[in-house]
């Protein structure tokens, strides 16, 4: 059943059989169809799930964030072979080359990334995820610090609580570091007001510590590197 049928059917009994009536009731509820659908359309428009461009960033700006985010990018400046993450001289012959600008104590390491709509739909979730959660670690009530952490690095992250202002965000390495720059860039890390974090990069079970942390993993044993292979100390990110 349509809009306009469904509207036309409200029509009281004495100006049921009115023919005037009908016409009239069906004329404005056609006029009424118009806005009704473009109202309708607002719920799949925008979808974050189906949303693109414009649409994507309307949601970014409701959630509070954007689509593109500073200084994150590491730029790549002109070097020698020794080093992997620079380029070399440019080739004469080929028009576009790849020759990197020289290095400054004045130039900014990093560049600005725009994200695409993929990447910019997986943040508006995480954004929303921080809007909502409590400044808790856990519980089964509403969403924690640890439900929110869980959904921004797929399961591969953890919080620990230093008892002291401060939270240690130990996440895996197999988290790329560029992702995880762009997650503190964006502050969309829940915390407590007043609570800071450090952000360890370490791998659950395999990191280096001692007796009070079960899951830690001690010194290696030179004579029998495969039982006891020891742990690897953590890497602070940021």
């Amino acid at each position: 059943m349509s809009f306009v049928s469904e509207y036309r059917d409200l029509l009281v009994k004495q100006y049921w059989e009115k023919t005037k009536a009908k016409a009239e009731i069906t004329l404005q509820a056609e006029t009424w169809q118009q806005i009704f659908d473009w109202l309708n359309s607002f719920e799949e428009a925008f979808d974050i799930d189906s949303a693109t461009g414009d649409r994507l960033d309307i949601i970014g700006r409701v959630v509070g964030i954007s689509r593109s985010v500073p200084s994150i990018l590491v730029k790549v400046f002109f070097g020698f072979d020794d080093n992997p993450n620079v380029t070399g001289f440019d080739e004469e012959f080929e028009e576009l080359g790849d020759l990197g600008p020289f290095f400054s104590k004045f130039s900014s390491q990093y560049s600005d990334l725009q994200l695409n709509d993929n990447d910019f739909r997986f943040f508006i979730k995480a954004k929303i995820t921080k809007n909502s959660a409590h400044g808790v670690m856990t519980t089964d009530y509403f969403t924690s610090i640890q439900d929110a952490i869980i959904v921004l690095f797929d399961g591969l992250a953890y919080v620990e609580d230093n008892k002291d202002m401060s939270l240690t965000l130990h996440i895996n390495s197999l988290v790329d570091d560029d992702r995880v720059r762009i997650i503190s860039q964006l502050d969309i890390v829940p915390r407590p007001q007043g609570v800071r974090y450090f952000i360890v990069q370490s791998n659950y079970g395999d990191t280096f510590g001692f007796d009070d942390n079960v899951n830690n993993k001690g010194f290696k044993n030179k004579f029998d590197p495969v039982v006891e292979a020891g742990g690897y100390f953590q890497r602070k990110l940021i």
